[in-house]
Order: C-alpha cells, then sequence, then structure tokens
C-alpha cells in the first residue's frame, strides 16, 4: 500500500465525506460497511461525522470494499493488488534485529547501523 501524508486543518471533516458519500454510493449501510471492514456500525457513524478518524488499514479495506480512493490535500490511500507469490506471507511479522528470518518465498533482515535501521527483503522472482 502506498501512502503519502501532507494534511491541512479540516482533513477529518473531507474525509468523513468521502467516506459516507463512498458507501451510500455503494448502497451499503453503516452496518453493512462495518462488518466488511469488521469494525463497529458505530464507529463507521463516527468517522462519517469527523468524530473519529479510522486507523490506515481499516481506511485502506474502506477503499477496496467501496471500490474507492480517499484524497485529502496530499493524502492519498490506495490498495495496491498483491502479487499472487506474496498472497501466502503472514499479515503481522516479527522481525528481531541482526537475525535473518526466512519465510516461505522470502528472507527479511534487519540491521542497525549508524543512528539509521536497514531492511533489505530478498523475494525469489
Amino acid at each position: 500500500m502506498l501512502l503519502t501524508i501532507e494534511v491541512g486543518m479540516g482533513w477529518k471533516q473531507e474525509l468523513a465525506v468521502q467516506i459516507r458519500q463512498a458507501r451510500e454510493s455503494a448502497n451499503l449501510t453503516q452496518q453493512q460497511l462495518a462488518g466488511r471492514v469488521d469494525v463497529s456500525r458505530q464507529m463507521v457513524s463516527r468517522y462519517e461525522t469527523g468524530e473519529d478518524v479510522p486507523a490506515f488499514e481499516v481506511l485502506a479495506s474502506m477503499a477496496r470494499v467501496l471500490g474507492t480512493v480517499f484524497r485529502i490535500e496530499g493524502l492519498r490511500a490506495v490498495l495496491e493488488a498483491t502479487p499472487q507469490h506474496l498472497k501466502s506471507m503472514p499479515r503481522q511479522l516479527r522481525l528481531d534485529f541482526k537475525k535473518s528470518q526466512q519465510f516461505r518465498g522470502a528472507v527479511i533482515n534487519i540491521t542497525p547501523s549508524e543512528g539509521q535501521i536497514f531492511i533489505t527483503a530478498k523475494i525469489p522472482a
């Protein structure tokens, strides 16, 4: 997923309006959308009124379910298709420093160096 952030004042309300309009365009109720993105109906209501902002994972899930892209003053949330060979990767990874982690079809290394962290992933073509 690609996330670029550069937001100004009022972005919460702008996002709230887009979420409500996208849901209504998809002919879904708040309850139906909530079920598809695994949050409560009350949270969808809070997102649509600007009282709360969805976590990025929830926003990306909403974009996928509603078939839309949310844009707010430089904020762009797009759910890109996952290549077939990466679909079997676990959704959450725990990685240790200076220790190679091997997964089916990938090796990931995290190396701290001079105040920076280098993350490398080798995925065979």
